[in-house]
């Protein structure tokens, strides 16, 4: 049962669903968070002031922008043990956004298959931030990470409607604005993984910010299931998953 998420907001968002001329799919929808859930979303957002700066080239474009706590599959499988100091709102939410219920939503609203959560991570981008246009990891050739989203979303968490440096997706010439992101309170934009689902936000203005989740799903043969067990955490370390698929494999 879907106890945080806006289960209309995923309807519309169905309904809305964009494809660019290049082949992706995106969308964007508002009200993703039930209205309660997000006024203590907003209230228990992580302090940015804590956050670590994140500054340099990367898929193509030029990244300036701070980045929070992190869940990613790819070095984590599963286990949000990391992250126990959030609070238990947003730890709920992080299970949720890797229940079976939340990604056949996903799913069906965006057309992009996906089973496991692969990232969930705060971030934030105040005076001078800047992404420019790039591709991520998950569409660039040979790139070498062990997960691969399908779908990459974003979550706003502005405190009042509007806001400017909405995130923009682009035509191959990187110039070309296909989309961008007009309001960054409680609202949702994704974009299907793609070589040319470009994107990326422009400088932020004196006096503006953008506080955010960037959230994204994989296709996984075996689907990673958040599971903070002891035995899980033991378990889905990389070397120990490994060596037992050795030893079964003979």
């Amino acid at each position: 049962m879907i106890q945080y998420y806006n289960v209309e907001a995923f309807a519309q968002l169905k309904k809305e669903r964009k494809t660019a001329g290049r082949g992706f799919k995106y969308g964007f929808v508002t009200g993703v968070f039930k209205e309660d859930v997000y006024k203590e979303l907003i209230r228990t957002f992580p302090d940015v002031k804590k956050f670590e700066l994140v500054d340099k080239e990367s898929g193509g474009g030029h990244k300036r922008f701070y980045v929070g706590p992190n869940y990613y599959s790819g070095k984590h499988w599963g286990s949000t043990r990391h992250l126990n100091g959030l609070p238990e709102i947003w730890k709920e939410v992080i299970k949720e956004s890797g229940s079976k219920e939340l990604l056949d939503l996903v799913a069906d609203a965006t057309g992009v298959d996906c089973n496991s959560l692969c990232n969930f991570g705060f971030t934030y981008g105040n005076e001078g931030c800047v992404q420019g246009p790039h591709i991520d990891g998950a569409a660039r050739p040979n790139d070498p990470s062990p997960v691969h989203a399908t779908i990459a979303c974003l979550l706003y968490f502005n405190e009042k409607t509007g806001g400017v440096a909405g995130t923009e997706v682009y035509d191959i010439d990187r110039k070309t604005v296909l989309f961008a992101v007009p309001d960054l309170r409680n609202s949702f934009f994704y974009f299907e993984q793609h070589p040319d689902s470009w994107h990326g936000f422009p400088t932020v203005p004196k006096g503006a910010d953008r506080r955010l989740v960037s959230l994204s799903f994989s296709q996984e043969k075996d689907i990673i299931k958040i599971d903070d067990s002891f035995l899980n955490v033991v378990y889905l370390k990389s070397f120990v998953k490994g060596l037992i698929k050795k030893i079964f494999s003979r």
